[in-house]
């Protein structure tokens, strides 16, 4: 799809980068030490410039002074400081000068062989990376990503920006050379090492964010490897057979199929929605006093799709930082049993007790069919719900379904029809991890809420006066009531443990 000189130009930049990422994958102190005491590992920028070779000989008895600590003998530091960032940012382009270095390395072993692994990571791609977040700015580059296979069970597959080849409109965000280098092992699962060498604008990052997206932990390497394994846990759980759900409830294989990818349509859209993308079309609303930073977004859909009906629909979300630690919300929020502590809806029509019907599960990821009747005129509502928690980050999705749509989904036809609206949460660690990695030793979160609705009525292109109240009343009382059910909660143990203490067994 190149003229010779562009593909020349991209087959160099590769092949270099290639060199790098395998030389810094291999290499561990002084290049790399541990990130407090987390799993992943940080880059030493001083070592670096040497490794790679990019190091001003003038400079190197500087650089020794400061190893030793000898600071004292130099007359001024911030003079070699600007050169020693000014060599850090070699080659950049016009505009990159601000960006600030990301760099994080980080193994895990994967369920699948090498050949899986490479295939789901090959072109020359523009590409634009995002947390669950309107508040926390997108970053988009164009990058030429090579594989080369250097023994039967060794891959290496490398990510460069081309920012110099091809102009592009976003200068916020580069990569140096990245990627990963894949082992297969003799018991089927690959070995991974990512490494993500990165520069970035942190100016318009909002300060809550600024820990976790500074520390390479938001969308470094231990990001990458999460998102490999869950595709593969994934794959996993949509290949079970002969499944009986709770109750010993059997699920033929097509309907839970067709519920499995409901659920993952259902999931991309809510991540989807809650992007700081360009197209996005996000409007911050006019604060109550007092009131919580909440984004809205209004999309008229005129003529209607399969999997979208005709109308208005409303997505408002809001970012809020809670005492607890992540692994604790995302237990309370998934679970059945607390789910009348915080839905509003729920509290509302006096709902009884929220039963589950688990579809589909694999380790941390679940999709679940929540069933309820009202305590008055036993009005039956559904909620097909999806729950995931890596080391970055952890989701509770759900969008309601009328008993059509679960019987059309039961017999197995295609879900293509099905009407789903997504809302619920996505946290992220609002401190850094504290042991090995695990999200548990952090005792902060940001959760982000998010409600997606739909006016069939309406086509309009702002917020009336009454759904602005109505949205703040809906968001406020969301944020107290969890904030109310998690205060009166034991904080010793999580929803899934007290559970388990209270003999009701393991789900």
């Amino acid at each position: 799809m190149f003229a010779e000189p562009i593909s020349f130009k991209i087959m160099d930049r590769a092949g270099s980068a290639m060199n790098e990422l395998c030389s810094m994958g291999i290499i561990g102190k002084p290049l790399w030490h541990q990130h407090n005491s987390d799993r992943y590992e940080v880059l030493n920028n001083i070592e670096y410039l040497k490794h790679v070779g990019r190091f001003d000989a003038t400079l190197m008895d500087i650089v020794k002074l400061a190893e030793v600590g000898e600071l004292q003998a130099l007359p001024s530091f911030d003079l070699y400081g600007n050169q020693i960032n000014s060599i850090l940012n070699e080659n950049s382009t016009q505009g990159l000068q601000g960006l600030q270095i990301e760099a994080s390395r980080d193994t895990t072993m994967i369920n699948a062989g090498p050949i899986d692994i490479v295939e789901l990571l090959m072109d020359v791609m523009n590409a634009e990376f995002h947390l669950p977040s309107p508040v926390i700015p997108t970053r988009e580059c164009c990058f030429a990503r090579y594989c080369k296979q250097f023994s039967p069970n060794d891959w290496v597959v490398v990510d460069v920006s081309l920012e110099d080849v091809f102009p592009y409109p976003s200068n916020n965000f580069r990569k140096r050379p990245s990627g990963c280098m894949i082992k297969g092992m003799p018991n089927g699962y690959s070995k991974v090492t990512w490494v993500e060498h990165v520069e970035a604008d942190h100016s318009q990052l909002n300060d809550l964010f600024k820990p976790l997206v500074t520390s390479g932990l938001s969308f470094g390497a231990t990001r990458w490897l999460a998102s490999i394994v869950r595709h593969f846990e994934w794959s996993e759980t949509h290949k079970a057979t002969q499944f009986f759900a709770d109750g010993k409830i059997f699920i033929p294989q097509t309907g839970r199929t067709s519920f499995l990818k409901l659920a993952d349509r259902m999931m991309r859209k809510f991540c989807g929605n809650l992007s700081a993308t360009t197209t996005n079309p996000w409007m911050r609303l006019a604060p109550f006093p007092s009131s919580t930073d909440v984004r809205v977004m209004i999309q008229n859909n005129m003529s209607g799709t399969s999997n979208n009906s005709v109308g208005t629909t409303i997505v408002f979300c809001t970012t809020i930082w809670l005492n607890i630690s992540p692994n604790r919300l995302f237990n309370f929020l998934r679970h059945e049993k607390s789910r009348n502590k915080w839905d509003i809806l729920s509290q509302t029509l006096s709902i009884q007790q929220f039963a589950c019907m688990t579809i589909g599960e694999h380790m941390e990821n679940r999709v679940s069919l929540l069933r309820a009747s009202t305590s008055e005129d036993k009005t039956e509502i559904f909620y097909l719900q999806k729950s995931y928690a890596d080391a970055s980050a952890s989701y509770v999705v759900y969008a309601p379904l009328d008993e059509p749509a679960l019987v059309h989904l039961a017999k197995g036809l295609k879900p293509d029809n099905v009407i789903a609206f997504p809302s619920g949460f996505a946290i992220i660690p609002g401190g850094l991890p504290k042991d090995n990695g695990n999200n548990a030793g952090s005792n902060e979160s940001l959760l982000t809420i998010s409600f997606n609705l739909i006016d069939k009525a309406t086509h309009v292109s702002r917020v009336p006066p009454e759904s602005v109240e109505t949205i703040y009343r809906i968001i406020t009382e969301t944020v107290t009531a969890i904030k109310d059910a998690l205060s009166c909660h034991s904080r010793l143990n999580n929803w899934a443990q007290d559970e388990l203490k209270n003999g009701a067994g393991k789900k």
